[in-house]
């Protein structure tokens, strides 16, 4: 290269050193935590991806698309554009980091992971709009989303996980607000003759809100919590019924240097293994079946569909037990649109994060689906909070499994 360069005429050299010197340019003089690169090739792109954004769907919002979303945190990277609430919130409650635009972008890019790093960096400034960082304090405080009053009697369900191969991580939205999830996992556990772990004393959040906040050291700081609990618990997997703290798990914990190293499983992957090994069976779902459930069909939750790849075990379930009445969703599996209360929009802008999740049920209503079921419990959470005039039966996919277990005669 060098060769090359001395050897050139005096023009080309000049060529060459302008070139050089104009793409230093584009780049930020002080270090930063974002991509900067990617956050350029994206700002450029056609924007192919806007007609699945949900954000864009929802608020018919420009400034809500990808690439403009893009363009916006490059700019502020740059600092060409003032760091004020007006200019940052677009990023945030634009974006409910679930990968839909990375279907279809030709650099397989998710602009929520672009966005990380941005907030990174603006969260270091402290320039985030007053309700992510009073959202911050809080997690500051709990160690996880709500005050631990709101775990109580989930805590009381996981004191009785004491001892077992297989750890059990619960997510902060189950526990504060559906402990039914952790009873029914346990009462699965107990009729495959498999004893969980858990550790209830010291359950801290898995940390993807301050990833989402750009709060890397509280990250680190409940990453070190879990991974200390965990490997002390000397456990050969883990099962998670949240996909983003199973996400956060496997795919965050080793970038923030605290790699668990062992398998992590979703609930339905898990409970699917359970099936193939004949530690459980499912009944065949009858019409006469008291709930009038029917036609009832899946929501593939954005984190577990897309980001993890576990599509298969949950239609296995379902489609085992309702053959006749099971309807796949228009948008399943990697096509599936987000409930809404994916990344921080929830936080920033409620009503957003409500009309997405209302065109979401939207969709299943024109399908003719009375019965939702979910793999997510901030899917769960966000339909239901939603279901206007109780319009569907909201159900976790653990309610189904319960409804027609039976054990496995040898």
């Amino acid at each position: 290269m060098i060769k090359a360069l001395l050897g050139s005429s005096f023009t080309e050299k000049q060529s060459i050193i302008r070139g050089y010197k104009r793409k230093k340019k584009y780049f930020p003089t002080a270090e930063v935590q974002a991509d900067i690169k990617s956050l350029i090739y994206c700002a450029l792109c056609p924007n192919m991806c806007r007609f699945d954004c949900p954000a864009v769907q929802a608020t018919k919002k420009e400034t809500h698309s990808p690439a403009t979303k893009a363009r916006i945190a490059y700019y502020l990277e740059m600092n060409r554009l003032e760091k004020t609430t007006e200019n940052i919130l677009p990023i945030i409650e634009g974006c409910v980091h679930c990968s839909g635009c990375k279907i279809w972008c030709p650099f397989d890019f998710a602009v929520g992971d672009l966005l990380e790093g941005v907030s990174a960096d603006l969260f270091q400034e402290q320039v985030l709009p007053e309700s992510l960082l009073n959202f911050s304090e809080r997690i500051r405080k709990n160690d996880g989303l709500y005050n631990m009053e709101k775990y109580t009697s989930s805590q009381r369900i996981l004191q009785e996980l004491l001892d077992g191969e297989i750890y059990y991580f619960p997510g902060c939205v189950t526990m504060g607000n559906n402990s039914k999830v952790i009873t029914n996992i346990k009462k699965i556990a107990e009729i495959a003759d498999i004893s969980l772990k858990s550790d209830s004393d010291r359950r801290v959040c898995c940390g993807a809100p301050t990833i989402y906040l750009g709060d890397i050291e509280k990250a680190k700081n409940l990453a070190q919590q879990n991974y200390e609990s965990i490997r002390n618990a000397n456990v050969k997997a883990i099962i998670c019924e949240c996909p983003e703290c199973m996400y956060t798990l496997k795919e965050q914990y080793p970038k923030l240097g605290f790699d668990l190293n062992i398998p992590i499983y979703h609930i339905s992957e898990w409970i699917f293994s359970l099936i193939t090994t004949g530690k459980i069976s499912l009944k065949k779902d009858i019409k006469s079946n008291k709930k009038n459930i029917y036609p009832i069909s899946y929501h593939d939750p954005c984190v577990l569909s897309r980001k993890l790849g576990v599509i298969e075990a949950p239609y296995q379930i379902m489609k085992g037990i309702f053959s006749d009445n099971f309807v796949e969703a228009n948008y399943s599996k990697e096509l599936t649109h987000c409930c809404g209360f994916g990344g921080l929009v929830n936080i920033v802008n409620p009503n957003i994060a409500n009309k997405i999740s209302q065109n979401r049920l939207e969709e299943f209503s024109k399908q003719g689906i009375k019965t939702i079921v979910t793999g997510c419990p901030t899917c769960w959470y966000s339909f239901m909070k939603n279901n206007k005039e109780l319009q569907f039966e909201i159900l976790d996919l653990l309610e189904i499994v319960i409804d027609y277990i039976t054990k496995k005669e040898n």
